[in-house]
């Protein structure tokens, strides 16, 4: 009975992987240029391995950075990387996009009736990549462990991603996995590509234990102008999360 239950529970969970399949961003055609190369991490309030930080951003060499849960003790950090990324959206307090291409454009989304320091779920920057205009929005929605409010997030997420026209490229933390119910209908109802399904992200470390990562929460989504020229992951850097570094190509049809 235990065998027979166990082997119901591995299929289950066998099943639901199988069901964040769907809705994933098409491949880049073979030749296909690199049109942007975008990182998104969430530093963790707590993280002071500032150098390291630096080091892997230069070494990745992105065009554009989402970094989540930055705070007042990180502001070396982001002087640091001005040189590298001179348009910046987003100071000491959460969601910060760094750029190497002149931002147009900015705004927020935030949540109402909550202190600065926890409203802030979407911050967006109109880039100028060489003539075209993009949209890249910053992410960081509520921990499960607040179901109604992380389902209000990905309500006024859905709302955001149906709205804008222009190029749309989301990266951050989701705080959900490609198969939950939540994502999976952002999905659907967005149209946007997901650009990593299994590749997991936290949790790190948990009360400074090292651990392996089991869930892939950060991700990047764009919109049917993009195609995947392929997901990677970053290392260790100080934080409870791995850096996601997605390389983007414009899709066929954008492209001719």
């Amino acid at each position: 009975m235990l065998i027979g239950a166990a082997a119901l529970l591995l299929a289950v969970c066998f099943a639901m992987l199988l069901t964040g399949l769907p809705g994933a961003s098409p491949e880049a055609e073979a030749g296909s240029e690199r049109f942007l190369r975008v990182a998104t991490f969430n530093l963790w309030g707590r993280n002071g391995h500032v150098d390291r930080v630096i080091k892997f951003l230069d070494g990745i060499d992105a065009d554009a950075v989402v970094l989540e849960e930055v705070r007042p003790h990180h502001s070396d950090l982001l002087a640091k990387l001005s040189a590298r990324y001179p348009h910046r959206v987003g100071e000491q307090h959460g969601l910060v996009i760094l750029s190497k291409h002149p931002i147009l454009a900015d705004g927020r989304i935030d949540r109402a009736g909550r202190p600065p320091r926890m409203s802030l779920i979407i911050r967006w920057a109109r880039l100028d990549v060489n003539g075209a205009s993009v949209e890249l929005a910053g992410v960081h929605l509520a921990r499960p462990f607040y179901p109604e409010l992380q389902q209000a997030d990905i309500l006024d997420l859905t709302k955001f991603a149906q709205s804008r026209s222009a190029p749309l490229i989301l990266a951050g933390d989701f705080n959900m996995a490609p198969w939950t119910f939540k994502l999976k209908r952002f999905t659907e109802a967005t149209g946007l590509g997901r650009f990593s399904t299994f590749q997991p992200t936290w949790p790190m470390h948990w009360l400074g234990l090292p651990l392996l990562p089991l869930i892939p929460i950060d991700n990047v989504f764009a919109s049917a102008h993009f195609a995947s020229l392929g997901t990677t992951m970053g290392p260790r850097l100080g934080s409870d999360h791995r850096p996601v570094i997605a390389d983007i190509a414009l899709s066929k049809a954008t492209a001719d």
